[in-house]
């Protein structure tokens, strides 16, 4: 074996110049794909850490890697005086399985960082002809369609350098809260600017590949994490946002978030008729039913588990017209290509757009400005292909912040928004997977992407705290999030067990909190899982690993770190299973957490000190800055929140358009 790894002397515009990311490549997929995936991965890798919108943790980054390179750095971190690209393979392996358990969470952090950049790149990048050289050997089709030639519904605004504009309300965010916003202020007769951060993307750009689509349509190309890098965080960041990218699980706020946000915190409209029209509205306009809930066979399996144990499940309500629901809906977590998703854009912006808003997208809004203690418009940076970056200054009578929960703190921070509880109470949702393989064929990338749940332990306190049991398409990239990581060939195993695999999603409703921070103005994430919700979790574990036994699956195994699986009917059974499932840990690099939802970081209510806005969402410390999204939510809600979120955005539509 060559004890060097080194990209060749001539490279490519997709061939990395560096022998670490290079050796740290061929670390994690070791003998999997051809003799060249190793500095194809190295240069996707560069390409995502250019990606990263914060200048220190870019710095960071090169650092870390640089260290890698040279003796004396590789010697602090490993003890072994030698550059660790010119290491063997299998002693690359051996420091990397060590430091995904060590008791170092620093060295734990490492671990999951190059883990998710390696493997990420791995599975889900492609080739120049579009196939990725793994897919054939762990049974994944790869893409099931093309997409279709779909002309745009929308023109957006184009603008050629520096600029002022004028409007009544400019929104900031084109979401679940932003789109609905705008619809509504426009079919009022405002005159509406919407500015998003992402580019427009429709069913003729959905390809169906997975970093691809994740790189265009997902917040920070799909690689966002919290601080200490123990939560993915999985957010949209294209024109409509989350709308665009989610699994369409349509709740309705139930009636218990309702009650508690008006006895609660004092916002009472929450349980009237009011709120309850916003709903009634929304699911009409999406067209929400539960006629399209058609069991996949990753579901199939599931459900069979939950009926045998006597456990609630339930269909879900979906916001999609006209869903075929074959092989292709797996992929609409990258955008649906059939037009089905009933996404804010084909709902709410196209509304806006035919009443005259403007909309400018790859606009990334850099502060609120502020005169008289009042919002008077923002300032952004605009970035359109092919031209040198410029300044838009939209002046306005009010300013809507709808850039979620990570960036209408971090906006509110950049601002100047002297408010202290801006970035606070922020809620996750975290989530963990628990996975099962079977005999049978179940091909889990394909059919609808959410039909089943249970909230059979979905109040395990009496104050509705607990896990809500979910399922998700297993495409490779996704997976290998979830998908513990010993050494090369312990991967390879359970990859290519995909066409037989099926997970349990564990999604918990958090009673801890984190916050919002900025460094360089870019957001930062902090949070732990408090022991409450650490209990809760490993009670939503245990339900996991039930259903998939009661399913007939042959082997379950957790998210963790290390490697810990549980073939029905060993010697002591679950029971003893869950022993070792504490034993080695839930902590940060511990075990893979994913937040799909995140909320509350400023959050509505009736005291200034504790909250961030006012029932009305007019931000108590400036007029005319209203937030409707994600981060005005008082708790967390327990259901997947776009229904919720769309409603407050509907409501408060009304109170924004009574102040410009």
């Amino acid at each position: 074996m060559s004890t060097a790894v080194k990209a060749p002397p001539t490279t490519t515009s997709r061939d990395s110049q560096s022998p670490v990311l290079v050796a740290m490549a061929d670390t994690f997929i070791g003998g999997m794909g051809h003799p060249g995936s190793p500095i194809r991965v190295a240069a996707s890798m560069e390409e995502t850490f250019r990606s990263l919108p914060s200048e220190a943790d870019r710095r960071r980054l090169r650092l870390i890697v640089g260290i890698l390179g040279r003796r004396s750095g590789t010697f602090l971190l490993t003890g072994r005086p030698v550059p660790f690209n010119r290491w063997p393979r299998e002693q690359r392996v051996a420091v990397m399985s060590s430091w995904s358990t060590s008791r170092l969470t620093f060295r734990r952090q490492l671990f999951q960082v190059f883990k998710r950049l390696s493997l990420l790149a791995f599975l889900g990048d492609t080739e120049e002809d579009g196939t990725n050289p793994v897919w054939p050997e762990i049974g994944y089709p790869g893409p099931a369609s093309a997409p279709p030639p779909t002309p745009k519904s929308i023109r957006t605004t184009t603008l050629d350098g520096d600029t002022t504009l004028t409007c009544d309300a400019v929104v900031v965010g084109s979401g679940a809260g932003g789109g609905v916003v705008a619809g509504e202020l426009s079919a009022a007769g405002k005159d509406v600017i919407v500015l998003e951060e992402g580019g427009y993307y429709n069913e003729a750009d959905f390809n169906q590949l997975e970093l691809a689509m994740m790189r265009k349509l997902y917040y920070q190309g799909g690689f966002a994490a919290t601080a200490d890098a123990a939560i993915a965080l999985i957010a949209g960041g294209c024109l409509g946002g989350g709308t665009v990218v989610n699994y369409t699980t349509s709740f309705r706020s139930p009636d218990w978030l309702r009650e508690e946000w008006a006895n609660r915190y004092g916002l009472k409209s929450f349980a009237g008729d009011e709120y309850a029209a916003s709903m009634d509205a929304v699911y009409e306009r999406l067209g929400v039913n539960l006629s399209h809930s058609r069991v996949s066979a990753r579901e199939r399996v599931l459900e069979r588990g939950m009926r045998r144990l006597g456990w609630h499940a339930a269909y879900m309500p979906r916001n999609v017209q006209g869903c075929t629901q074959d092989a292709r809906c797996g992929y609409c977590g990258y955008g649906c290509q059939i037009g089905a998703k009933q996404s804010t854009l084909k709902t709410y912006l196209v509304d806006a757009y035919r009443q005259r808003a403007r909309i400018v997208v790859n606009c990334t809004v850099d502060r609120v400005l502020m005169e008289d203690g009042r919002a008077a418009g923002v300032r952004a940076t605009v970035r359109q292909p092919g031209m040198p970056a410029f300044t838009l200054i939209v002046r306005s009578r009010a300013v809507v912040a709808a850039a979620g929960a990570i960036g209408t703190p971090a906006l509110l921070l950049r601002s100047g928004v002297r408010a202290p509880a801006v970035g606070k109470w922020l809620r996750l949702h975290p989530a963990t997977a628990v996975s099962g393989i079977f005999d049978e064929s179940l091909r889990p990338w394909e059919g609808t992407l959410q039909a089943i749940y249970s909230d059979e332990f979905a109040n395990l306190d009496g104050q509705h705290f607990g896990p809500k049991i979910e399922s998700a398409p297993l495409h490779p990239a996704l997976l290998a999030l979830v998908t513990p990581w010993r050494k090369p060939d312990q991967y390879s195993r359970l990859m290519r067990s995909l066409p037989n695999l099926s997970l349990t999603g564990i999604l918990l409703r958090d009673s801890g909190a984190g916050q919002v921070s900025t460094r360089d103005g870019a957001p930062q994430v902090t949070y732990r899982l408090s022991r409450r919700d650490l209990a809760h979790m490993r009670k939503g574990i245990e339900a996991g690993v039930r259903v998939l036994e009661a399913a007939g699956a042959k082997e379950i195994f957790t998210s963790q770190a290390a490697y810990v699986a549980y073939r029905p009917g060993q010697q002591g059974g679950v029971e003893e299973f869950m022993d070792e499932v504490d034993r080695h840990g839930y902590g940060p690099g511990q075990m893979a957490y994913v937040s799909f939802h995140q909320m509350g970081s400023c959050r509505m209510g009736n005291d200034p000190a504790t909250s961030v806005i006012g029932p009305d969402h007019q931000a108590h410390t400036v007029k005319g800055l209203f937030i409707a999204d994600g981060s005005a939510f008082p708790s967390a809600s327990g259901v997947n929140p776009m229904i919720t979120i769309m409603a407050m955005a509907h409501r408060a539509s009304r109170f924004i358009a009574a102040a410009c």
